[in-house]
């Protein structure tokens, strides 16, 4: 089962609906993760073996860049677009995650493990 951490920049609500559809999801604010440099979430994701999701793709493709240079193995990050869901739109981005979610339970390639990295751009 496909496990994901919400970032810093998403409300702790999109964590709340997804969980009471019986998904695996956590967000930065719930679990005391405000303020931490995008490394150190995409560590603590890694740490938890959750796909990391987001808004901010600038920062993270650089990082996810970085840390596969360097040989250093990290969950896919999810990059949320905001012309197609905006970070306003709560409803949006739990439909959005729940399709994700309730594909990647039918589709292995969608629910790599881990120790392989991925950049995943999602058409959201």
């Amino acid at each position: 089962m496909v496990k994901l951490y919400l970032d810093e920049d998403m409300s702790s609500r999109v964590a709340q609906a997804l969980r009471s559809k019986g998904f695996d999801v956590v967000s930065s604010h719930e679990v005391g993760n405000d303020g931490l440099s995008d490394e150190e979430e995409l560590r603590y994701a890694t740490k938890e073996g959750r796909h990391l999701v987001t808004y901010n793709a600038k920062d993270f493709l650089a990082l996810a860049n970085q840390w596969y240079q360097r040989g250093q193995r990290f969950p896919k990050i999810l990059i949320l677009r905001e012309e197609r869901s905006s970070r306003h739109d709560l409803g949006a981005q739990i439909k959005m995650l729940e399709e994700f979610l309730s594909r990647s339970a039918q589709d292995p390639n969608l629910s790599v493990p881990a120790d392989e990295p991925r950049v995943r751009r999602p058409g959201f």
